[in-house]
């Protein structure tokens, strides 16, 4: 075997590796240094693959920053060398660019339109219908909260037939339980949930969003015991990924709102870290919003100070481990705060300062409810 051909079996080993490693930073750093070595060699194809790979394990793996990094390079590669390489693949992947992209205030609205403006001329230029281009055009309008070209957008997508660019089943479902919360039909939400409730649909990411955006639905209607099921079910899916940082966030909501404090302590000492190495900045911006109303209810509920296992990091790290929870609430409003004004001024909106406004009156919903001690035998 040549000393060319020994390097190339090295790294499609290396490849290998990474592909057999679990989503998450070990995933990441090992496709990152195979990244490297490609480009060392200097072979197009791994060099390419290399990053296909990785763009994946960003967008599942909580690094959806570098993700993007990594698929500019891929796009230019494929319009450089016509006919090379998938398009399928190239526009499958753009699908989760389109759909993290949002989250990063400093991408204009400009450039987030003429991203999906590229998507639409690429996807019919592969013979595809623009049913998931809507989709994600319907996202991008809900995310400033332009509601009118959000539900125009989403009936658009119901007008085109699924295909080879359209979400799985699971998915779907998922994007009308959304919509539906969306347009406050909390019951028809929980209705349109039960193929994934009922484990008939799933994939990588359902029923672990389903499961989070239902909590408060719930509590909503007064299901507080579904609620607690599906809280228990949900979080074990999430827990340790820091992708669904912004999905803790919403469990942290209901533990704070159902008084199961201890619980809610915990998940704040698990995951605060997490807000410091996921750059996602809608993520970041749930977690310190849930984080805010948990630690503004325990004020409110106990005099005295709070023992907490947080990281030195902590910009009010206590060498005690004892905080004020009113200095914590006010910590964690000011950061959520701090992104809501990025986010409103990029958007030219008020969406976000608007649920930040909205938060405290959720505390309408505040009923004590126990968690289940045995959860897989609450509903026999």
């Amino acid at each position: 075997m040549s000393e060319n051909e020994l390097e190339l079996e090295e790294l499609a080993e290396l490849l290998g590796r990474a592909l057999d490693l679990d989503e998450g930073d070990e995933q990441i750093a090992t496709l990152e240094e195979a990244v490297r070595v490609a480009d060392i060699r200097g072979d197009l194809e791994f060099q390419y693959g290399a990053r296909e790979a990785l763009v994946r394990a960003c967008i599942f793996g909580g690094a959806s920053e570098k993700a993007l990094v990594a698929f500019a390079w891929l796009l230019a590669q494929f319009d450089k060398h016509p006919g090379k390489f998938d398009q399928w693949a190239i526009l499958w992947k753009y699908k989760w660019i389109v759909s993290q992209v949002c989250s990063f205030p400093n991408v204009s609205k400009a450039r987030i339109y003429k991203m999906l403006d590229d998507l639409t001329e690429r996807s019919e230029a592969a013979g595809y219908g623009l049913r998931a281009v809507y989709n994600h055009r319907y996202r991008t309008e809900k995310f400033w909260d332009n509601r009118e070209k959000a539900v125009e957008y989403f009936h658009k997508m119901q007008e085109f037939p699924e295909d080879g660019l359209s979400n799985c089943p699971a998915c779907e479902t998922d994007e009308r339980v959304s919509f539906s919360i969306y347009s406050g039909h909390d019951e028809k939400a929980v209705e349109l949930a039960q193929p994934i409730l009922d484990a008939r649909e799933k994939c990588a990411s359902v029923p672990h969003r389903t499961y989070a955006n239902i909590l408060l639905p719930l509590l909503r209607l007064g299901r507080q015991k579904e609620a607690v099921l599906y809280h228990h079910l949900g979080y074990g899916l999430i827990c340790n990924n820091k992708t669904f940082l912004d999905k803790v966030g919403e469990h942290l909501v209901f533990l704070a709102l159902t008084h199961n404090f201890e619980s809610a302590i915990a998940l704040v000492e698990k995951h605060y870290l997490w807000t410091e190495q996921n750059r996602d900045l809608l993520c970041q911006f749930r977690f310190f919003r849930a984080a805010w109303l948990l630690f503004e209810m325990l004020a409110e509920q106990q005099e005295g100070s709070l023992e907490l296992r947080l990281p030195r990091s902590f910009p009010l790290y206590s060498d005690s481990g004892r905080y004020e929870p009113t200095r914590l609430a006010a910590w964690f409003k000011q950061e959520a705060t701090e992104i809501a004004r990025r986010f409103d001024e990029r958007n030219e909106t008020d969406f976000f300062a608007r649920t930040l406004d909205q938060t405290l009156s959720l505390k309408a919903l505040s009923e004590p409810f126990p968690l289940l001690e045995d959860f897989e035998t609450a509903f026999e």
